[in-house]
């Protein structure tokens, strides 16, 4: 079983297309249970990563099920930071897809972890993670 924090998690597009294919194999596992306890949130530049991979016959369901999600919000002063953390980052020879950059800001900003895939947000220093671990047929939970 699933040992789990009540802490709200910002779910990356990696995860959800993760979750989308069943590959790992408990990742649907692990947002079946997040989403049953309210605990899944997701932004603009989320939803705009899904929205655009979506094939027609796929749209309204999966855009159903997102919009109930919580969004939380950008501010101005979001952009202005995802911008400064953008080019700390190429003048450290790090680039990560802008799109990203601007997640993690909104993660950053309002205190939640991400769930990611994506090894490249290890780059970003203040973001927190949400992780699995598979070990002998369980998953466990942990925040970082």
């Amino acid at each position: 079983m699933v040992s789990l924090l009540n802490e709200e998690i910002m779910v990356d597009t990696s995860v959800w297309i993760a979750a989308f294919r069943g590959k790992p194999a408990n990742i649907n596992e692990i947002m079946k249970q997040l989403l049953d306890e309210n605990r899944v949130l997701t932004c603009g530049p989320i939803l705009f990563e899904i929205r655009r991979g979506l094939r027609e016959s796929e749209c309204k369901k999966t855009m159903a099920l997102l919009k109930v999600l919580k969004r939380l919000p950008m501010t101005e002063k979001d952009w202005d930071l995802a911008g400064k953390m953008d080019r700390l980052l190429r003048e450290g020879g790090i680039t990560i897809p802008p799109i990203d950059i601007i997640i993690a800001q909104v993660c950053i900003t309002q205190g939640v972890p991400i769930f990611t895939l994506d090894t490249h947000f290890n780059s970003i220093q203040g973001l927190r993670f949400f992780s699995f671990r598979e070990k002998r047929g369980q998953s466990r939970m942990s925040l970082t």
